[in-house]
Formats: structure tokens, C-alpha cells, sequence
């Protein structure tokens, strides 16, 4: 089984939506699947310098009051699935780039989610400034990336162009919102759903797999005449 994971490292209900899918995954542990996380980009015209967090959650959500309701809710729901939101300690919010290019990394080293997790963890629970290559780096490193090679892909051309190319392609496919959950390229669905809803969705695709991998064992191939023999 394979699991794409379109996210950005700036949306809170990805970070929730990690968290239930481990939730739902630890309700069927026979599943082993492979997790890939794919770049999105919430705000890709973001400047360099970022945006001041309380500026941009107010222009977000429509106001200063409604701003403060919405992430005391989210707040109550992150503790419900062990995330202690700390959005008073964040202080701006930046460009993801480098964050997705840290994660892509990983994905080499087969610790793609651990490292994904990190750094929303060092982003929603530490207020810590993922749009910052030494913040960024320090999780690598403690991830067992290798600080000369998380250097290197920060300045990697190619990688960073394929990032870009796979969020543009995201968006142009009417991708509006993350998370995004594909399942073996067959099986889709969006948002940071409960355990319960994603635990019904991993085991509609284990049953077609293993339907794919019956039809495929009782597979018999057409009987073939063979060629008459030259006179």
C-alpha cells in the first residue's frame, strides 16, 4: 500500500491529519504502507520575509475575534490527538520551501514522517521559525540526515524545482485544500478526518489490493495452438 500525503508545513490541520492517520494506522497494524509526503503551498506568492502570524490568521479568518475562536478550536483538538498548540509562541509565518526540501530529504533516509512531524511539532508546539535553514537544519541533523547533505539540498536546484513543479501541479489539478490523503493512486480524501473515517478508508484499499493479488494468483493465461510445422 502506498499513502501520498499533500501538505504544507504551515497548516495545522496537516499536523492534525498526521496524527490520525498514525491513529488509524496503529488500529491496523498489519498495514506496512509506504508514505510519501508531497509539497502544497497555502500561500505561494508569500514574500520572503514571511507575514507576521496574528496578521495573517486575522486576515485568514476574518477578523481578530474569529481568529481567536478558531484556533482556541483547534487548540481542543490538537489536544485531543496529543498536540499541545502553542499559537501565542509563533511569531510569523514563513515560506515553506526549504521545510518541504527537508522533508524531501528525509524521504531518502526512510524518515520522511518522523522528519515531517518535527517540524510541525518545532512550528505549532515551540513557535520555532521553520522558514529558517538553522532551525531547519537542527532538525535534520537530530533526525540523522547528515548536516553536509542538508546543506547541500537546500541549494539543490533540481530539488527545488520539482517541489515547485509538484505543487503547481497540485494546485492546477483543483487540489484547493491539504491534507490530502491518495491511496494507492485510486483512493482519495481530503482533510484532517477522524481515525475512524481513515481506518474505513485504508481497509476499502487493503480489500482491493488483495481482490488485484487474487485475480492475479488465479490469472491463467489463454491456451495458444501452436504454429503447424513447415511441410
Amino acid at each position: 500500500m502506498r499513502i501520498a500525503i499533500h501538505f504544507d508545513a504551515i497548516c495545522p490541520w496537516c499536523f492534525i491529519g498526521e496524527r490520525r492517520l498514525a491513529q488509524a494506522l496503529a488500529l491496523r497494524p498489519a498495514l506496512k504502507p509506504a508514505i510519501l509526503w508531497r509539497p502544497y503551498f497555502l500561500n505561494p506568492d508569500l514574500p520572503d520575509t514571511g507575514v507576521d502570524f496574528s496578521v495573517y490568521v486575522e486576515r485568514k479568518f476574518g477578523g481578530a475575534q474569529r481568529a481567536k475562536r478558531l484556533l482556541a478550536s483547534l487548540a481542543e483538538i490538537g489536544n485531543a490527538v496529543g498536540i499541545p498548540f502553542d499559537f501565542g509562541a509563533i511569531r510569523r509565518v514563513p515560506p515553506t520551501l526549504d521545510a518541504h526540501v527537508l522533508i524531501r530529504l528525509a524521504h531518502r533516509f526512510g524518515r520522511q514522517t518522523e522528519v515531517a512531524a518535527a517540524v510541525f511539532s518545532a512550528h505549532f508546539t515551540q513557535g520555532l521559525d521553520i522558514g529558517d535553514r538553522a532551525e531547519l537544519a537542527r532538525i535534520g541533523i537530530a533526525a540523522g540526515l547528515g548536516e553536509t547533505r542538508i546543506a547541500e539540498a537546500f541549494d539543490d536546484a533540481a530539488t527545488i524545482e520539482a517541489l515547485r513543479a509538484e505543487a503547481e501541479n497540485a494546485q492546477r489539478s483543483g487540489t484547493l485544500g491539504v491534507p490530502l490523503f491518495v491511496i494507492d493512486d485510486a483512493f482519495t480524501i481530503t482533510g484532517a478526518h477522524e481515525a475512524e473515517v481513515l481506518v474505513r478508508l485504508l481497509d476499502v484499499a487493503a480489500a482491493g489490493e488483495e481482490a488485484a493479488l487474487t485475480r492475479e494468483a488465479n490469472f491463467t493465461p489463454p491456451l495458444r495452438r501452436s504454429p503447424p510445422e513447415s511441410p
